[in-house]
């Protein structure tokens, strides 16, 4: 009797522990099963907007498009406004070196301005040459222009120096050193008053030179002068110098 229910319990136990593996046999394999679809690649036909890989590669394809389409047109942009400035700094040298400058409405015109400067500077060289010049001839000489690039104190000092030995006072100031305008006055009238009191005497002239010197009167007319050593051209017209040696007076004898 004891075997039998001993039997009975054993079998009992034998079912539940097959319920048992079989509900865990169950467990694992939907685990699996979960583990695989974690693992599986996205969906391939749509995700969770709705659209298709083919979709989003155009929608990709079309955006990297607009994208070089902004950067090139930002480039063009760029290139054309460095062009435009490069050629507006070309046109301004240009004008700056032609002495010219923009007007109203983008119109050229010439610099009115420098036109004025340029010619009032071109009336102060004339001054000085023509002032210089008509001490230079006194000597018989002319006052040379000014050279290239030379301003109007540079070309002053140049033609007080040209007539500075006539000038006891000022024949040995060191002209380059003067820096201001109202000194240089002072020494250039100086110099030139004492070269015109030189060139009326002959000592400013050397030996055997004779100076012709042309000046105009009050009336227009043009008047030439001589000017230095008077035996330059007399000699020419004199006996060849004689010497009494004795005076004969057999004739008067009687």
């Amino acid at each position: 009797m004891s075997d039998i229910k001993n039997e009975a319990k054993a079998d009992a136990s034998g079912d539940k522990l097959d319920a048992i593996m079989s509900l865990l046999g169950k467990v694992i394999i939907r685990q699996d099963e979960m583990e695989a679809k974690s693992n599986l690649p996205a969906k391939s036909l749509e995700d969770a907007s709705g659209k298709s890989d083919a979709e989003k590669e155009e929608e990709a394809k079309k955006d990297a498009e607009e994208e070089k389409m902004r950067k090139d047109a930002k480039a063009k942009k760029d290139d054309d406004a460095m062009a435009d400035e490069a050629k507006a700094l070309e046109e301004k040298a240009k004008m700056d070196a032609e002495g010219k400058k923009e007007g109203e409405f983008g119109a050229i015109k010439f610099d009115e301005d420098k036109e004025e400067e340029d010619a009032k500077n071109d009336a102060a060289f004339a001054d000085c040459q023509a002032k210089a010049d008509s001490v230079y001839s006194a000597f018989g000489k002319s006052a040379p222009r000014a050279m290239s690039g030379e301003n109007l104190t540079a070309y002053r000092k140049r033609m007080v120096r040209g007539l500075q030995a006539h000038s006891d006072e000022m024949k040995n100031v060191n002209i380059n050193l003067i820096k201001d305008d109202a000194m240089l006055d002072v020494v250039e009238n100086r110099v030139y008053s004492d070269a015109l009191t030189a060139s009326r005497g002959t000592s400013s002239f050397a030996k055997g030179q004779l100076v012709e010197i042309k000046k105009v009167d009050q009336a227009g007319r043009t008047v030439t002068e001589f000017r230095g050593d008077m035996a330059a051209w007399l000699d020419d017209f004199k006996a060849p110098t004689q010497r009494v040696i004795r005076f004969n007076t057999e004739n008067v004898k009687r």
